[in-house]
């Protein structure tokens, strides 16, 4: 009787050849690498450029306030610094804001900017208030007061009144001596030259007003911004 046969012995892996699960393990890092970019350029594209979306409200500027109004109650009615004869002030006031929150301070100190209003009129001469010019100065004395009580501006400089020239000034006597030569002034053919004036220089606030030339307020952003007239009678 013959004897079966022996099973044949598996064949040896060829030389060099990679073991199947070297193999495997292969194919999964490749794969691990693969979801590894494709979620990172997914990220990039989704999130990368937030700033322009989503994170642009972080960087947006603050919201601009609508100006408010507060008026100083009724008309201011003062005496005015005697010129061609006695006359007087009615004016209505409003102060222009940007900042909502500066309304209850206004109120709260209503008495005291009253009071260095009525200073700041009456301190006036009637044809100082006649011109443009004369009306803005009394709109930048206005702001300064206002903000120096509010503690938002330094205390305001005061500048002498201007009268009208015209109204002031004597009338020429013609039978007048020339008027005496001062002995201390100096020679007109001085050899020491006179202070250069700057061209450029703004001419002062009383300069302007007496000019009858409207300078440009400057721009503000922050206390009182401008005022308003709702009403302005010289009488």
């Amino acid at each position: 009787m013959s004897k079966p046969a022996k099973p044949a012995a598996p064949a040896a892996p060829a030389e060099g050849a990679a073991p199947p699960k070297s193999k495997k393990m292969l194919f999964i890092i490749i794969g691990i690498v693969v979801l590894a970019i494709a979620g990172g350029a997914g990220w990039y594209f989704t999130k990368g450029h937030a700033p322009e979306g989503e994170h642009a409200e972080e960087v947006k500027a603050e919201p601009v306030h609508e100006p408010k109004y507060v008026m100083l109650g009724e008309n201011f009615t003062v005496n005015l610094l005697h010129e061609d004869g006695d006359q007087y002030l009615q004016a209505g006031i409003t102060l222009k804001i940007l900042d909502p929150s500066l309304e209850e301070k206004i109120k709260a100190r209503m008495p005291e900017i009253k009071s260095k209003l009525l200073f700041l009129l009456s301190n006036k001469y009637p044809s100082e208030l006649q011109t443009a010019a004369g009306k803005q100065k009394l709109v930048s004395d206005i702001i300064a007061e206002t903000d120096y009580v509010l503690g938002l501006g330094p205390a305001p400089v005061h500048t002498p009144p201007v009268a009208d020239a015209h109204a002031t000034a004597p009338a020429a006597d013609a039978h007048a001596a020339p008027p005496a030569a001062d002995a201390h002034a100096a020679p007109a053919a001085s050899g020491h030259a006179a202070p250069a004036v700057d061209p450029h220089a703004a001419p002062p606030a009383s300069a302007v007003a007496a000019s009858g030339v409207a300078a440009p307020l400057p721009h503000k952003t922050t206390g009182i911004v401008d005022v308003l007239f709702t009403a302005f009678i010289i009488q």
